[in-house]
């Protein structure tokens, strides 16, 4: 099967899952096992609201890693607002602002959740 890319030449599913490889673990653009290789690329940003968005944004992808592991799925209007973060208009500053309070929301949210389940309370 195979369909269109972006430049009308076609390309196959199985062209597309192999590029897809290069994000998984050991890829080259795969999440960073170990945390001192991801604290010195951090560290390596020179910009200061830059590296405080990069602590942020891994928060949040850590706490949707607890989710995907709890089989409980992201709320729509937090997804909604991560998608907002894409604004152009938006200074870093602000992004900064914006997924701290989303971090702070999906933290409540899962407080919440977690209070009410059975499994956590016995």
């Amino acid at each position: 099967m195979s369909r269109p890319d972006d430049k009308g030449k076609p390309h196959s599913v199985r062209t597309e899952r192999s590029s897809l490889t290069q994000f998984e673990s050991g890829g080259s653009h795969g999440p960073i096992e170990d945390k001192r290789q991801y604290e010195k690329l951090v560290d390596s940003v020179a910009d200061s609201d830059q590296r405080e968005f990069l602590a942020e944004a891994s928060l949040f992808a850590t706490t949707c890693q607890y989710l995907e592991n709890r089989a409980m799925e992201l709320p729509p209007e937090i997804a909604e607002d991560v998608r907002a973060l894409t604004n152009d208009l938006l200074s870093v500053k602000d992004r900064v602002a914006r997924m701290r309070e989303i971090n702070h929301r999906l933290m409540e949210y899962i407080d919440q959740h977690d209070r009410q389940s059975p499994s956590i309370r016995q």
